[in-house]
């Protein structure tokens, strides 16, 4: 905990500290608050965290099938709570779980579509009593479904809200006063190294919040490195090589990321195709004044864009934006494009925030009457995240890693002077989501 008092020095919570962007004047409106300590005498623990995780999202009793039948097209189902689904007959087909259609070892389909007509119909359909679905084929074929995998998997739009409501549960969106009121506890290097169940509870926490802090950090690159290995099993390779050392004395890459200027709240890699998911920052030496680091939760931004300005945030999420990283040094040319909010196509939640104004490329895409409403709502979602009431202000120091979900969490830092040195590495998102899903239903089977 040494590392977290030392940045409450005594104070409240609460207490606000003006943000110098540089050694004379201050930023209006910027303030930080002291990052809260989870002390062990609340009897705050991880693992119970991590309890309560895992029990609520094993509550859910599976839904009976009360009846069912079927016709030339489609397998009707009559749920135990009154509601309906219907399933066409060639998709029940397609998704046999059978052996001979479904590898388990491998999680793979089996079964070549061009061997099933695209008229198939059951020849019998019934239910066991262990809420199960039989269905026999025409070819003397069976397929069997747990009803409550079938719950779960009806079509999209005939569903209920219960798989949307389940993710939004998982998700805790923040402004300043929120987070300062809900802070999340740090967790400790050495344990998330060798406890499984800290390990998930910390990814867990990176999900929920969009960030997390772990402690007695090692001030050695390769800390960041081993933590990255157990998030996703990977640390993700790109322009700046794996796991980096950085400082404001040398610019290495063509980034004001290795100034020391003040830098707005941006997320990373919108010049990617895919950005990385997760972003690491360990500052492991800072001889100056300044440089305290900002974190603004995106998904909260758009989520209050939607709501008060829903033609600004329907144009965001529909208009494909270029972001490009040039650098002469390195003979490189970085180009990607996409939407600055990106939606689930699935349940119309927030998915992913592309926003850099620093990368943005010139802007020779746009239609000439989209000109205008681009720029009000660039302007209107750039007022949000720089809102002092949207940002959460700290300060790095040495053995306190920050991870952040680089899909969802803007970062920046105030301007700073002296030298100024970071630990830095990224973890490719599909690597992290993919252990954290399988870590989710072992744990759910426990």
């Amino acid at each position: 905990m040494l590392a977290l008092r030392y940045l409450i020095n005594n104070l409240s919570k609460g207490a606000l500290y003006s943000v110098q962007r540089n050694a004379s004047a201050s930023v209006r409106g910027r303030t930080y608050s002291a990052i809260s300590v989870c002390m062990s005498s609340r009897g705050v623990k991880f693992h119970n965290v991590n309890q309560q995780f895992r029990e609520k999202s094993s509550t859910s009793s599976p839904l009976a099938i009360s009846a069912v039948s079927s016709d030339n097209d489609a397998v009707s189902i009559s749920w135990a709570d009154g509601s309906s689904t219907k399933f066409h007959n060639i998709w029940l087909r397609d998704h046999c779980k059978c052996k001979q259609c479904y590898n388990p070892a491998t999680y793979q389909k089996e079964l070549n579509i061009l061997d099933v007509p695209l008229d198939i119909k059951p020849t019998n359909v019934s239910i066991t009593d262990q809420n199960y679905l039989s269905i026999k084929w025409p070819d003397s074929h069976e397929t069997g479904f747990d009803g409550a995998w079938l719950k779960q998997h009806s079509y999209y739009g005939e569903r209920d809200a219960i798989k949307t409501s389940d993710q939004k549960k998982q998700l805790f969106l923040w402004d300043k006063k929120i987070i300062e009121a809900n802070m999340p506890c740090p967790f400790d290097f050495p344990k998330v190294l060798s406890d499984e169940d800290e390990l998930f509870a910390l990814t867990h926490g990176i999900i929920k919040h969009g960030f997390a802090f772990v402690e007695n950090t090692p001030t050695e690159v390769s800390a960041i490195e081993e933590i990255s290995i157990k998030l996703g099993g990977f640390v993700m390779e790109t322009h700046y090589g794996k796991a980096w050392e950085f400082s404001n004395e040398v610019l290495k890459h063509a980034d004001t990321a290795y100034t020391s200027d003040y830098l707005r709240g941006h997320t990373d890699n919108t010049y990617f195709s895919h950005p990385a998911g997760l972003q690491m920052l360990h500052c492991v030496g800072h001889d100056g004044t300044g440089g305290l680091n900002l974190l603004v939760d995106g998904f909260c931004a758009a989520e209050k864009l939607r709501k008060y300005d829903k033609a600004s945030f329907d144009f965001l999420t529909s208009t494909t934006v270029p972001f490009h990283y040039k650098s002469d040094s390195e003979n490189i040319h970085l180009k990607a494009h996409g939407p600055v909010i990106e939606l689930d196509p699935f349940n119309g939640g927030i998915s992913e925030i592309r926003f850099n104004t620093y990368d943005t490329y010139t802007l020779d895409c746009l239609k000439y009457a989209d000109v205008a409403r681009f720029y009000k709502a660039l302007k209107a979602f750039t007022g949000l995240t720089c809102a002092p009431e949207n940002q959460l202000w700290f300060k790095l120091v040495p053995g306190l890693l920050l991870i952040m979900g680089n899909w969802r969490v803007l970062h920046g830092r105030s301007s700073f002077t002296g030298k100024r040195t970071m630990h830095g590495c990224y973890v490719n998102g599909d690597d992290f989501f993919g252990k954290y899903r399988a870590k989710a239903v072992a744990q759910n089977k426990n």
